[in-house]
C-alpha cells in the first residue's frame, strides 16, 4: 500500500492521533514536546528531497501533537477562577444550583446525577460558578429527569482512584468532570424549574417513556435486558446478571453497537424496499435500493441518539451511514476506510476515547471480524455450492460457517484487551456466542425495538407484541444462566500490561500474515 493510497492517507495520521492521545497516560508533556518538535522539523527537512513523504510526515506530527494536546488539556486542565474547585477545599456543605445535563442513572434505590453547576451560595454570599459534578444519591425517592434545574446542598470533592486497574479520575476528566459529591437522600433537593425543550429534550423524553413502558410490561429480569438493548440503560440489570454475561463472554450484547444498529438499518431497508416496490411510479423513476438506503438513514441516526450516543453506537451509526451514502452516490464503500473514519470522528469528538474499554473493544471486534472474513474468503467452506443440492445444511453452509466464525474472530480480537481490563478469560463464550447472538440479533433486538417505538404511538399493540417477546427473552436469560454455571466457564488470570497486550496482537498479526500467504500459494 503506497503513501498515496486513500487508506494510508487516512489510517496513518489516525494512528498518530490515537498514539498522541494514549501517550498522555504514559509520560509527561516535558518529554513529549521535544519529540514532537523533532518529528515535525525532520519532516520539513525531508520535504526538500521527498516532498510527498515530508508533508505526510508533517501531517502525522501535527496529528500526534493535536491528540496529545487535547487529551492533556482534559486530564490536566486550567480551570477558571469561578470554577467550583475552590469548594472542594472547604469544610462543610454549600448550596449549589445547576442543571442535570444527562438523564439520571438509577439502580434499585440509588441514582447518579450529572450536574452542570451555575451558581453557589456560601457564607460570603451568592456568586456564579461553573463546573460539572457527578452526584451519587444513596436513596432517591423523587423522580428527576434531564433538563431539571435543581438546588442541592453538596460537598464537592476531587475523585479518587479506588482500583489500581481502573483510572477513575481520568475516566471522569475525559467527560470534563473533576468533582464528585454524595447525598444520602434527595429530600433536601429543590426543583427550581424544568427545562426539556429542543431536540435533546424530545429524545430524552422518548427514552424515558420507552424505559418506563418496558419496566411496566415485562418481568424485572427481561425488562432489564430489553432496556439495555433498546435504550442503552443497564440500570435494570443486577450485578449478578452482569457477572453472568461476563462469564459467558457476552457482555458485548448489553452494549448497543453494530449488532443492534445494523439490525435496525436492515429491517428498515427491507421495509422501505418492499413498500417502494409496490409503487409503479417509483419503480419507473427512481432506483428502489437507493430509496430504501435513504429511508433507513434517519432511523439509524435517531436510534443512535435514543440509545445515548455512546462510542460503540456512534461508531456503528457512522459506518452504516457512510455505507448508505456510498449506495446513494453509486460508489462502493470500503469497510476499513469506514471504520477508520468512524474512529477518527470518535477521537476528535471525545479526546482520549482510545483509552476507554468501550472504544477498544468496539473497534477491535469489527476490525478482527472484517479481517477474519477477508482472510477466509475464497476457502471451500465459505463458498456456496455451484449446483443445487439436497438438504438445508449444504445450501446454507456459508451462512452457518459465518455465524460460527464471527464470534470466534470477535473473541480473538478482544481477548487480550478483555484480559487487561477485567482479568477474565471466558471459555463458554465460544459456545454461547454462536448459539445465542443470532437469537438476540434476529429476534429479540428487532422485536424489542419495535415494541419500544410502538409504545410511543399505539401502546395497545406494543403490549401485545411484548407478550410474544417475553418468553423468548426469558429463554435467552435461562441459557445464559445455564452456561455461566458450567465448570470452567470463565476463570481469572493475571491482568497483562499494555506491553504484553501489544505482543499478543503482534503474534496474531504475524500468524494471520503467514496464513494469508499460505492460502494465496494454495490458490
Amino acid at each position: 500500500m503506497s503513501i498515496g493510497h486513500p487508506t494510508a492517507i487516512l489510517v496513518v495520521p489516525l494512528l498518530a492521533l490515537l498514539g498522541g492521545q494514549a501517550m498522555v497516560v504514559m509520560t509527561d508533556a516535558a518529554s513529549v514536546w521535544p519529540f514532537t518538535a523533532l518529528l515535525a522539523l525532520s519532516s520539513l527537512v525531508l520535504c526538500v528531497a521527498r516532498p510527498r513523504w515530508g508533508f505526510f510526515g508533517f501531517a502525522c506530527a501535527l496529528a500526534f501533537h493535536w491528540g496529545f494536546a487535547t487529551h492533556h488539556a482534559l486530564l490536566h486542565p486550567r480551570l477558571p477562577a469561578d470554577h467550583l474547585q475552590h469548594l472542594a477545599k472547604r469544610e462543610g456543605t454549600v448550596v449549589v444550583e445547576g442543571r442535570l445535563y444527562r438523564e439520571p442513572e438509577g439502580q434499585g434505590g440509588r441514582s447518579r446525577w450529572h450536574l452542570a453547576v451555575e451558581r453557589e451560595w456560601t457564607p460570603a454570599g451568592e456568586r456564579d460558578a461553573t463546573g460539572n459534578v457527578r452526584v451519587t444519591v444513596r436513596n432517591a425517592y423523587r423522580h428527576w429527569r434531564h433538563g431539571d434545574v435543581i438546588r442541592a446542598p453538596l460537598r464537592p470533592r476531587a475523585p479518587k482512584n479506588w482500583d489500581d486497574h481502573f483510572d477513575y479520575m481520568a475516566y471522569l476528566a475525559r467527560r470534563e468532570i473533576y468533582h464528585v459529591a454524595y447525598l444520602h437522600n434527595d429530600w433536601d433537593v429543590r426543583l427550581v424549574r424544568r427545562e426539556g425543550g429542543g431536540v435533546r429534550g424530545w429524545i430524552e423524553t422518548g427514552r424515558r417513556r420507552i424505559g418506563r413502558f418496558l419496566e411496566r410490561v415485562f418481568e424485572p429480569e427481561t425488562g432489564g435486558l430489553l432496556k439495555a438493548l433498546v435504550v442503552g440503560d443497564r440500570s435494570g440489570l443486577t450485578p449478578e446478571a452482569r457477572d453472568r454475561f461476563v462469564a459467558v463472554g457476552m457482555s458485548h450484547v448489553l452494549s448497543i453497537s453494530g449488532l443492534h444498529v445494523g439490525m435496525l438499518s436492515l429491517a428498515v431497508y427491507f421495509l422501505c424496499r418492499v413498500l417502494a416496490g409496490r409503487s409503479t411510479w417509483l419503480l419507473l423513476r427512481f432506483p428502489v435500493h437507493k430509496l430504501a438506503a435513504l429511508g433507513s438513514l434517519a432511523p439509524v441516526l435517531l436510534y443512535a441518539a435514543v440509545a445515548g450516543a455512546r462510542i460503540p453506537t456512534v461508531r456503528a451509526a457512522i459506518m452504516i451511514g457512510l455505507y448508505q451514502l456510498a449506495v446513494l452516490s453509486g460508489r462502493s464503500a470500503s469497510l476499513f476506510r469506514s471504520l477508520a473514519l468512524a474512529a477518527l470522528i470518535a477521537a476528535l469528538v471525545w479526546p482520549g476515547a482510545v483509552m476507554e474499554a468501550s472504544f477498544q473493544l468496539s473497534f477491535l471486534a469489527v476490525l478482527f471480524i472484517a479481517g477474519g472474513i477477508r482472510l477466509c474468503r475464497g476457502m471451500p467452506f465459505m463458498l456456496a455450492p455451484e449446483a443445487p443440492r439436497e438438504g438445508l445444511l449444504q445450501r446454507y453452509r456459508p451462512a452457518i460457517v459465518l455465524s460460527v466464525l464471527v464470534p470466534v474472530f470477535a473473541t480473538l480480537g478482544t481477548g487480550p484487551v478483555v484480559a487487561h481490563h477485567f482479568g477474565i478469560l471466558s471459555l463458554a463464550g465460544f459456545i454461547a456466542n454462536p448459539l445465542l447472538v443470532p437469537l438476540v440479533g434476529f429476534f429479540i433486538v428487532p422485536a424489542g425495538l419495535l415494541t419500544g417505538f410502538l409504545c410511543l404511538f399505539v401502546p395497545a399493540v406494543s403490549t401485545l407484541l411484548a407478550r410474544a417477546v417475553e418468553p423468548v427473552a426469558a429463554l435467552f436469560l435461562w441459557c445464559v444462566d445455564l452456561l455461566a454455571g458450567f465448570p470452567m466457564a470463565a476463570f481469572s488470570l493475571p491482568r497483562p500490561g499494555w506491553a504484553m497486550v501489544g505482543v499478543s496482537y503482534a503474534v496474531i498479526a504475524i500468524a494471520a500474515a503467514c496464513i494469508h500467504r499460505l492460502l494465496r500459494r494454495s490458490r
